[in-house]
């Protein structure tokens, strides 16, 4: 074997093949883009949003209402009377 030739062994493992989803063949059927897990993966994300917005909020306020308590203040959630009750 001559000494100038490199041979040089490929990895064989999974070969991946594009497809494109239109042809330049005009009988052939084109496949419509499937939008449906995006709008799914958007609506999950904002409801995860939301959802963290709320619980932010809803721990802020209880927070708050912990550190009056601690600091000694015994009007730190005053309940305001119902008007119709006192009919």
């Amino acid at each position: 074997m001559p000494s100038s030739s490199l041979l040089v062994a490929l990895p064989s493992g999974p070969q991946l093949h594009f497809v494109s989803r239109s042809t330049d063949e005009p009988g052939a059927p084109r496949v419509p883009d499937s939008r449906w897990p995006a709008l799914m993966g958007l609506l999950i994300a904002l409801l995860l949003v939301l959802g963290g917005m709320f619980l932010v909020r809803q721990l802020g306020r209880m927070s708050r209402l912990q550190d009056c308590v601690m600091s000694g203040r015994t009007n730190c959630a005053p309940i305001e009377p119902n008007i119709a009750d006192r009919r």
